[in-house]
């Protein structure tokens, strides 16, 4: 692996940046429309953080994204796996919210939402072609105006500085290439946090890291994989084009078969180009498969716990924990055939949407959990409201403070929720509309109703009773329905992701053969 780390005013550095935390010791694997920017200085003074004495503002924000990290795979959200000993051990130090969920299915639009408070319809960063507009602030930028020094590690070229700009508002920047090798843990993100700790640790200190170690190809040290994976002789090894290909929709096949063009019809990798055409074998995984591949993920998931752990141990070790806001959370889940396909980019259910989400620090209850139904783009006014930082009148977000006092939940059961930027925006762009569906969906309270534009059909669920959506109850709930139905019509309506000129983005062959060799593009 390697790392890129740049400083002020984009000056090279000698590395130097973030990361996350609280409590425990790592050990082995055994023990548009309205403009943002037309009201950016519109602003409401935030009240002080739940639980917090004169001056208990915590002086250090921890904010860690681990990508493809879907929350019923954790211990701490019920999973029957012993994959997060020291997640869970953290979350009970603090506050875990029960039913958050990511604004879109794939890395790019969620992080957006992450780190601007708005979804992918206001921030417009929803296909692989659209930059973060110059004119909309994100989390580093409303920080470092309150006198914080920021810093971001990141090893996704979506989260790049010099492509997307979802990063390049924090002072102190570091990417991690960790395309050499995806069996390890990513010590790289780890040891950069330690060290920007040691050295910025008096605060006011933001660190933003993103872990990567979770998402395809699922391949984890032979010492995790032992403690998960069981015997299994079919052909699905978690390769992450394996997988994109068992995604495909055989009319893209059909197409590429029949007229074969290279700029549509090939994805990159680690071996050079791969071809979708008649030499092109398409596996479709059956329940043997995907429990492997499941286990396979589980492995994963326990080599970055423990990772994590050492992390946490330092933290705790260096005294920094009692004045750290650390938030962990995700940008998306993960399918393992609960509606037919793996991975993840283009539907829109809560395998792809349900995330965890977990607060510890100054301010936060101890051993709580939070049942409302809560989004990414909540964390921009919640770190600000805890922070002390004045909150934006602007943003898409709401402020979770209040829940964290038990207060406020019927502004939430009331809220709308949107899922957007489905992957298939980008095909269509790239290939031929009509042939990737595209994926929306839209909560209110228990109810969500999912939209796919191939067949243009719609799904009601009740997600109290049934919330692995295998249930369609539009006709039983007609009304209920049509009200969905027409806020997502209302939204939608004319809009088109294409984006401005001025926030087109051309990526250089080196970052689209990356993004080609993750399965993203063709």
């Amino acid at each position: 692996m390697r790392a890129l780390s740049l400083g002020r005013g984009g000056a090279l550095c000698a590395s130097g940046v973030v990361l996350v935390g609280m409590m425990l010791v790592g050990c082995t694997p055994d023990a548009p429309p309205p403009e943002a920017g037309a009201r950016a200085n519109t602003v409401q003074q935030s009240a002080a953080p739940a639980g917090s004495e004169a001056g208990g503002h915590p002086s250090i924000v921890l904010l860690i994204s681990i990508d493809t990290l879907r929350a019923d795979h954790l211990g701490v959200y019920g999973h029957d796996r012993f994959t997060s000993p020291r997640i869970d051990a953290m979350a009970s130090k603090g506050t875990v919210f029960d039913d958050a969920s990511a604004t879109a299915p794939w890395t790019l639009p969620s992080h957006a939402s992450l780190l601007t408070g708005l979804y992918p319809r206001r921030h417009g960063v929803a296909t692989m072609m659209a930059g973060l507009p110059r004119d909309l602030p994100t989390l580093a930028a409303m920080l470092g105006e309150a006198g914080f020094t920021t810093a971001a590690v990141v090893n996704n070229t979506w989260l790049a500085r010099e492509s997307y700009g979802l990063t390049r508002d924090f002072d102190e920047y570091t990417f991690v290439d960790s395309s050499e090798n995806r069996r390890s843990p990513n010590t790289w993100v780890t040891d950069e946090a330690i060290r920007w700790l040691s050295e910025h640790g008096s605060g006011p200190l933001f660190v933003f890291a993103h872990y990567f170690d979770v998402h395809t190809d699922y391949a984890s040290l032979p010492e995790y994989e032992k403690l998960f994976v069981t015997a299994y002789d079919g052909p699905f090894t978690g390769d992450a084009w394996q997988l994109q290909v068992a995604n495909l929709e055989d009319d893209y096949i059909a197409f590429c078969t029949r007229e074969f063009d290279p700029e549509k019809c090939r994805f990159g990798g680690p071996d050079g180009p791969r071809p979708v055409d008649d030499s092109l074998v398409k596996l479709v995984p059956g329940a043997d498969d995907l429990r492997h591949l499941e286990e396979l993920y589980d492995a994963g998931i326990r080599q970055l716990d423990t990772e994590l752990g050492r992390l946490f141990g330092f933290l705790r070790d260096g005294g920094y924990a009692d004045r750290t806001l650390l938030i962990l959370t995700s940008d998306h889940g993960e399918e393992f055939g609960d509606h037919g396909r793996v991975e993840h980019f283009s539907t829109q259910y809560q395998e792809m949407l349900h995330v965890p989400l977990i607060m510890v620090g100054p301010g936060v209850p101890i051993g709580e959990r939070v049942s409302a139904a809560v989004s990414l783009v909540d964390i921009v006014p919640t770190v600000l409201s805890m922070t002390g930082v004045p909150l934006r009148a602007d943003l898409d977000g709401l402020d979770l403070s209040p829940l964290l006092r038990r207060e406020g939940e019927q502004r939430f059961s009331a809220r709308i929720q949107y899922g957007e930027a489905s992957g298939g925006h980008n095909y269509a762009a790239i290939v031929a509309p009509g042939i990737f569906p595209i994926h929306r969906s839209i909560r209110r309270g228990r109810h969500k109703l999912v939209y796919e534009s191939k067949r243009d059909e719609y799904a009601l669920f009740d997600l109290d009773a049934d919330p692995g959506e295998q249930r369609d109850i539009s006709t039983r709930e007609p009304v209920v329905t049509a009200e969905l139905i027409a806020l997502m019509k209302d939204r939608y309506h004319e809009y088109t992701p294409e984006p401005r000129p001025e926030n087109r983005i051309e990526l250089g062959a080196e970052d689209l053969e990356k993004l080609r060799a993750l399965g993203y593009v063709p």
